[in-house]
């Protein structure tokens, strides 16, 4: 019995022991003097003893709350002992998650969150919301920002992490979360901020932030980097094939990384910086740095974005994959040493070759002058309609005017003019719903070229040329009956070459004899035969005596070019002789002066030579007016054989 008394006596002692080694080991190495033991753990010491938690030991916060948490952190101690001597910490970063339950005990930051707003750099930051909800879909941990990224700092607040998560652009996150995430007020209230915190900054912003004005009018290019995560950043930490076959399950990554263990965000994620920073007096500037929003609605029109209704119509350059400055090449207003990039007429010869800058003309004076019509009808149909229904019709209106009218036609020509239409219709609607009788103008649906040409050329039906002698309108052939533009034009050669000849347009005009009036296309002709040429003569007289260009020169109900012949279906023999004549005279007179025109030297010249030429082209050698075109001739012949030249110049 005394025995079996001494072995109990010698175990008891020796459990005492065993316990009382145990918790002095316990104690003696949750110091944090025990931490450096392993010299790797030297660099997180030191920047613990110079951190706002030097008073607070290690374990303290390491270890989670509790004694299962102690029990735990113990069990992990030993196997980093292990790891010590076996050197496996040479192969990877020593590694600690700190749980918020560790964060948010009893004697630390409990009442945190119940605090309200605190400011941090400037910054007006709500511990609540971050915590307390999800951001970007993710749920964080207090160690998602408070964290040790670089070397030095302890437990504190990573800002990389901040600007990865406000400024990242993904594909799971909508634009109206982006955009209100890296709105400047949504950190940046500056109203919050006590005025003693304002003073501080270099400039006092009370006055900016009185007259509300956007931080983005003067703070441009802040946000550097798009945190892209480059799949190579995987290959640090994992190399089997089924973790790196998770390359694209953001979620799973996201909620594997940031929620359930702590893996610092720019371990996986390239940088973002947001600062401010100056502009290089080197560097162009980027107009849309400083005027943001300035150029939405030109952007709308080039972009082709739908409106109310209306089908949008990309611009064919903006397909093709042009960008602004595509077009904005000319560099000639300067702003010190800074190049402002302004847009040209001969921008558009760049690429579609001389003459091309010739359509932008046209584009400007045809919208400009639907532009104010549509204004004008709006203004009657506003003073007209009162019922509220109605209204909005007009108010779509005055936007499409609006989107025109800021954008700029030429930015879209073909959707412009789409869109200006399209307002004629909101009119119309309004008149409809408000029951008024009033006739709107008539109004094309939209400028109907009918083609792909419409592209570049809408706005030809404002257009009207003179050929074979007569005034070509583009409206009536376009618009109103709908004529290809390939009947007269062809791209075969040469882009929209005129393949049009005076005898297909005849083939045409000339099938309504009966109804034709030749007056409507042959104008010189017709002045020459009336007698109003130059303002001056008197008419034939076959005009004073009634007689139609159809008497003479449609033969068997067909248009033809007559000889002196056909004299002879009204006068007597002998007559054609005459007109034989009369033609020879004519032509003499104009071959005359052909002769003298290279030595004459007067200012008149070209308007002599020119006035010579519509009188040989329609005055069929002097037929159609025989006096008034012999007179004209002589006063020609005598301005140009004068040797005053002097005083004509």
């Amino acid at each position: 019995m005394k025995k079996v008394g001494k072995l109990g006596l010698k175990i008891g002692i020796g459990v005492l022991a065993f316990l009382f080694v145990l918790a002095f080991s316990a104690e003696f190495t949750s110091r944090p003097s025990f931490c450096p033991t392993c010299h790797y753990m030297e660099p997180f010491y030191e920047s613990w003893k110079t951190s706002t938690h030097r008073d607070v030991t290690c374990v303290r916060c390491h270890f989670p709350p509790g004694l299962a948490g102690t029990v735990r952190g113990k069990l992990e101690g030993l196997v980093q002992v292990v790891n010590y001597f076996a050197r496996s910490y040479t192969k990877r970063k020593p590694w600690a998650e700190i749980s918020d339950e560790s964060c948010l005990q009893s004697g630390c930051h409990e009442t945190r969150l119940l605090k309200g707003k605190v400011i941090f750099k400037g910054v007006v930051f709500d511990h609540t919301p971050h915590l307390e909800e999800m951001r970007r879909g993710k749920k964080l941990r207090c160690t998602s920002c408070h964290s040790q990224i670089v070397q030095g700092e302890h437990i504190t607040v990573t800002e990389t992490t901040c600007f990865l998560c406000h400024f990242k652009r993904d594909g799971d996150v909508e634009f109206v979360t982006y955009k209100k995430l890296s709105s400047c007020q949504t950190c940046h209230h500056w109203e919050s901020i006590p005025k003693e915190e304002m003073s501080k900054y270099k400039y006092d912003h009370s006055s900016i932030v009185e007259r509300k004005i956007e931080c983005t009018r003067c703070h441009v290019n802040t946000v550097i980097g798009d945190g892209f995560v480059p799949r190579e950043n995987c290959y640090s930490c994992h190399f089997d094939h089924a973790r790196l076959s998770q390359y694209e399950n953001t979620t799973l990554l996201h909620r594997v990384h940031i929620t359930e263990h702590k893996i610092e965000c720019i371990q996986c994620h390239l940088t973002i910086q947001h600062k401010i920073r100056k502009i290089n007096p080197e560097e162009e500037l980027e107009c849309s740095a400083c005027h943001v929003g300035e150029h939405k609605q030109q952007l709308f029109l080039f972009t082709g974005k739908d409106m109310n209704g209306l089908k949008g119509h990309p611009n064919p350059m903006f397909e093709a994959g042009l960008s602004c400055a595509s077009c904005h090449v000319f560099h000639e207003e300067l702003i010190g040493k800074a190049k402002v990039k302004v847009a040209k007429p001969q921008s558009c010869e760049v690429c579609h070759g001389k003459g091309y800058a010739k359509l932008l003309a046209l584009w400007e004076e045809g919208a400009d002058k639907k532009i104010k019509q549509l204004k004008e009808q709006i203004s009657i149909v506003d003073s007209l309609v009162n019922v509220s229904e109605a209204k909005q019709y007009i108010e779509k209106a005055k936007s499409a005017v609006q989107i025109v009218e800021a954008g700029k036609a030429v930015h879209n020509i073909t959707y412009s003019d789409q869109i200006i239409s399209k307002g004629y219709e909101y009119l119309a609607e309004a008149l409809r719903l408000a029951k008024v009788n009033y006739d709107l103008p008539k109004r094309f649906s939209s400028s109907k070229v009918p083609s792909e040409c419409a592209n570049c050329h809408t706005g030809i039906e404002n257009i009207s040329n003179s050929i074979y002698g007569t005034i070509f309108s583009h409206a009536k052939h376009v618009q109103e009956n709908n004529l290809n533009c390939n009947v007269c034009h062809s791209n075969a050669r040469k882009h929209g070459e005129l393949i049009l000849t005076k005898d297909r347009c005849n083939s045409c005009h000339h099938q309504k004899i009966a109804s034709q009036d030749c007056k409507t296309c042959h104008l010189e002709s017709n002045r020459i035969y009336e007698g109003t040429f130059m303002g001056r003569g008197s008419p034939d007289v076959m005009s004073q005596a009634g007689v139609e260009c159809v008497d003479c020169h449609v033969v068997n109900n067909k248009v033809v070019k007559p000889s002196e012949k056909v004299c002879l279906n009204c006068h007597e023999s002998g007559y054609d002789n005459m007109a034989v004549e009369w033609k020879d005279d004519v032509r003499k007179l104009i071959a005359e002066i052909k002769d003298l025109a290279p030595k004459y030297q007067g200012k008149d010249k070209d308007e002599i030579l020119k006035i010579v030429f519509e009188i040989e082209k329609w005055s069929a050698s002097g037929l159609h007016n025989y006096g008034l075109v012999v007179d004209v001739l002589r006063d020609m012949k005598r301005r140009i054989s004068s040797p005053m030249v002097g005083e004509r110049d």
